[in-house]
């Protein structure tokens, strides 16, 4: 039995693309929490304006001691320019190393 046959059918592919991540068998195979954060099942929490009540988003993007020590290139996936600006982050090659 595959996952593509667990799931129903109107499931999307980004959710059972990350859920077969997360369910690796072997450790070295399977995602961080923070790189299953930056998946593309989340990229619509990174949209400025994704709550359809117009209101604003709770407090999703705090990771500044969790990305202290991520490579950069996963640091620009997880938050998005807006939220950076809004933070304050200053991110530089030199992050993750």
């Amino acid at each position: 039995m595959t996952i593509l046959q667990i799931f129903h059918k109107k499931m999307p592919p980004e959710a059972i693309d990350l859920t077969s991540w997360l369910l690796q068998y072997s450790p070295s195979l399977r995602c961080t929490a923070l790189e299953a954060c930056a998946h593309p099942f989340f990229d619509e929490l990174r949209e400025p304006n994704a709550l359809p009540n117009g209101r604003p988003f709770p407090p999703l993007f705090n990771f500044k001691e969790e990305l202290s020590t991520s490579p950069l290139e996963l640091v620009n996936k997880l938050i998005p320019g807006h939220m950076k600006r809004q933070l304050g982050l200053q991110l530089s090659h030199s992050a993750g190393t």
